[in-house]
């Protein structure tokens, strides 16, 4: 079996939530735990730092990572989704995991699970998580930074226990995937809480007064020590890449390498200032961390963001309000579930949109996208395709415009697949 061989029969024999949307999500609980008891139970072999929140989650990994790899630290880092290549989910410091053991772990389980199961098969995200915990044991990690998939309650990383979790971070709470996790900041709480392990320390990144009682209270009943990365005054390391919309999340990683130090006293002599400054400053070099305001290309300014929810939206906004250029053009695809009115007042009005949809069965169909976005006063144009669409605002902006792709992971991964990633090993 190949790499493009696996990874194809790993989307199409197993559900995955990003591609179909709520009939790929799977609660965690039996299925995930009998893969992993299958394996050998990798994922107490090592100890985990353990991330959720709305928006926030993956850049906060990915500086920890950046951090505890410049410290000396083996890391293991798991995120999701992937942009370009499927590997990028599983990487220990900096590297993703090989094709070949990617074709292994598939073939093995094809050949040896596969036929027992029926029905009850694992999800696409089970398998995905099941393979980085694996991943991580055979490379003896000191260390992985695992970060949630959706929610946190019925995640397929909740398998973590408190007898390897070493600390749990929330980094926000905001309105998303409210289809499955609720339709109030409260009960969307409720589920991001459920990582909260018992005696294992806890960071809340950002505070909200209708979800900080509910992550408050379960902090308290299972006996974790919160911190309030709101409530910590430190210097803020300029970070490679810096972005106004960063800020937080800087904030958030800073306070969680600060309870690490206090916590874990064998880290202690080894997260150093040096080893914290080198690792934010380097940290998208270090972790091969994309698509949040990346800037790819110049004159004109070609940027890409997967902000895709009103939380994310807003910091897209205020990032823009710093940034000079002439003409605005948007290639703007988001997915179905979205719920577009909590968006209309943070996309700029004064740009040209592309009304567009990502290569995947979520999308929004570009129609329905542009009979909204008109209704609401924005304008622009429908193209039936992100690659086209990118290609006509090229075509249309001048050395002194911007270019923005964003409303979707899946938007900003087809641009970055068709214009960026050619020759990619």
């Amino acid at each position: 079996m190949k790499y493009r061989k696996a990874v194809s029969f790993l989307i199409d024999n197993f559900p995955q939530y990003q591609k179909t949307g709520a009939n790929g999500y799977k609660p965690y609980p039996d299925r995930m735990l009998s893969l992993l008891l299958w394996l050998g139970n990798p994922h107490l072999c090592f100890p985990c730092i353990h991330i959720a929140g709305t928006n926030g989650k993956g850049s906060v990994a990915h500086m920890l990572a950046a951090v505890l790899q410049s410290s000396g630290l083996k890391t293991g880092l798991y995120t999701s989704p992937h942009l370009t290549d499927f590997r990028e989910r599983i990487k220990v410091n900096g590297h993703m995991i090989p094709e070949s053991e990617v074709i292994s772990f598939i073939t093995h389980f094809s050949e040896n699970r596969m036929n027992e199961l029926g029905k009850e098969k694992p999800s696409f995200f089970d398998m995905t998580t099941a393979m980085a915990f694996q991943h991580f044991a055979k490379q003896k990690v000191e260390v992985a930074i695992i970060e949630t998939g959706l929610g946190g309650r019925l995640d397929s990383t909740n398998v973590l226990a408190s007898q390897s979790v070493v600390l749990s971070i929330i980094t926000n709470i905001g309105l998303d995937h409210c289809d499955i996790l609720g339709n109030t900041l409260a009960e969307i709480a409720v589920e991001k809480a459920g990582i909260i392990k018992r005696g294992v320390p806890l960071v809340l990144g950002e505070f909200h007064p209708e979800s900080f009682p509910v992550i408050q209270e379960q902090a308290l009943k299972m006996g974790a020590a919160l911190t309030c990365a709101s409530d910590c005054p430190y210097l803020l390391y300029s970070i490679e890449g810096d972005s106004l919309y960063q800020r937080e999340n800087v904030r958030t990683a800073l306070c969680a390498l600060e309870v690490l130090r206090k916590t874990q006293t064998q880290w202690k002599a080894v997260i150093t200032e040096h080893s914290v400054k080198k690792g934010l400053q380097s940290f998208k070099t270090l972790t091969g961390f994309h698509g949040r305001w990346e800037r790819v290309g110049e004159r004109p300014t070609v940027i890409l963001d997967t902000g895709h929810n009103a939380h994310g939206l807003s910091y897209l906004k205020e990032q823009l309000s710093k940034e000079a250029y002439h003409k605005l053009y948007i290639v703007y695809g988001v997915v179905r579930e979205k719920k577009l009115s909590e968006t209309e007042s943070l996309l700029p009005k004064d740009a040209w949109y592309f009304f567009t949809q990502p290569a995947i069965e979520r999308a929004l169909p570009a129609e329905l996208l542009e009979e909204w976005a008109k209704e609401k006063g924005f304008f622009g144009e429908r193209v039936s395709s992100v690659r086209e669409a990118f290609s006509k605002a090229c075509a249309a902006a001048s050395p002194h415009d911007m270019i923005l792709v964003t409303g979707s992971t899946f938007t900003v991964a087809d641009v970055l697949e068709n214009f960026f990633c050619k020759g990619k090993k």
